[in-house]
């Protein structure tokens, strides 16, 4: 069992950008389709009001690149409240995928039901990793087309402004609302106020305590990497370049910056998130601005699935409502 929680959470967070490396005993797919532009589509709905919710399949421009995207929508002329969903780390399509997982997929139709839009796009790394090259940095995996993506959602007719992170997303989405005007609220999702490496160093000593001590190593090196010594080393999968770039953000500062409503979710596992919990605890629990919210049932990506079954990834499940029903109620305010 705790090998198999601790390979799933290693999927999430730590197959970074660039990555050479392969998690045993797991297997990843993906729908990766390339899409004509403006395609709208109706998803059905019965016996709600929200008769008029489309999907919009196009192709974002971003830095040269392009990139799937889908904006799930109200077409009603009125405006709504949006929200920008962005991926854990790891070349990852527009859903998430993960199996038979679609979290994105999930969490847009749960939002669209509560008449709230958003748009999911696929990262640059599922496509371009090789273009990219070692050098990718935070900047190459999230930021620059995340700006896009906020761009994109400013032009349409919406309400509010809204970015819900899933894992090293939440980490962006603080980092994106510090430096980008117009952003209403963000949403952690199973984020960590703590260093990747740190989580990583963690997860991988479960997995492999004899050679803890290495990892330890690991960590330290890679928080420590700058520009002057980066030469192309690997920690945890991802090049010290790329740690360079992420040693830039602070989570906890980004946040405290921002200063605009927060939600942090967390999943409650005895193995590894005691620390993450009582760390956004220590950090916010007296500011008016964060709620921090713990489910115990729920998976790193949202799912309530049986941890000791490494099938289970293959297995269809729905996304839990009371989740989307925090997400909703964030955004709207209620």
């Amino acid at each position: 069992m705790k090998k198999f929680i601790a390979i799933i959470l290693l999927l999430c967070i730590f197959v970074l950008s660039g990555c050479n490396t392969e998690i045993p005993d797991t297997k990843e797919t993906s729908d990766h389709t390339e899409l004509s532009a403006d395609e709208s589509t109706n998803i059905p709905e019965q016996d709600t009001p929200q008769s008029n919710i489309e999907e919009k399949k196009f192709v974002l421009e971003s830095g040269g690149y392009q990139l799937n995207a889908v904006y799930t929508y109200m077409n009603d002329g009125n405006a709504h409240p949006a929200v920008l969903l962005i991926a854990g780390s790891g070349p990852s399509d527009y859903d998430e995928t993960l199996g038979t997982w679609k979290p994105f997929q999930d969490i847009a139709d749960g939002l669209a039901k509560e008449s709230i839009n958003s748009l999911r796009v696929d990262k640059r790394t599922f496509s371009y990793a090789a273009e990219i090259g070692i050098k990718c940095g935070i900047e190459e995996e999230y930021l620059d087309d995340c700006n896009t993506a906020v761009e994109y959602l400013k032009s349409q007719n919406v309400s509010g402004l809204y970015l819900l992170g899933h894992s090293l997303g939440g980490q962006i989405a603080a980092e994106l609302a510090a430096s980008i005007e117009g952003i209403d609220g963000i949403i952690l999702f199973n984020s960590s106020a703590r260093h990747l490496a740190d989580i990583a160093c963690d997860q991988y000593s479960v997995l492999d305590p004899a050679n803890q001590e290495s990892y330890i190593t690991y960590a330290t090196a890679a928080k420590n990497a700058t520009d002057a010594s980066a030469k192309g080393y690997y920690y945890y999968g991802a090049s010290d370049y790329y740690w360079v770039s992420y040693n830039q953000m602070d989570t906890a500062q980004n946040i405290s910056d921002a200063n605009i409503k927060t939600l942090i979710i967390n999943r409650f596992d005895k193995q590894s998130f005691d620390e993450d919990i009582e760390l956004w605890q220590a950090l916010f629990s007296d500011s008016v601005n964060v709620s921090i919210r713990v489910y115990d049932d729920i998976s790193h990506f949202g799912y309530k699935i049986d941890t000791t079954d490494p099938a289970s990834i293959y297995t269809h499940v729905d996304f839990p409502s009371e989740v989307i029903s925090s997400f909703a109620n964030f955004i709207k305010g209620e």
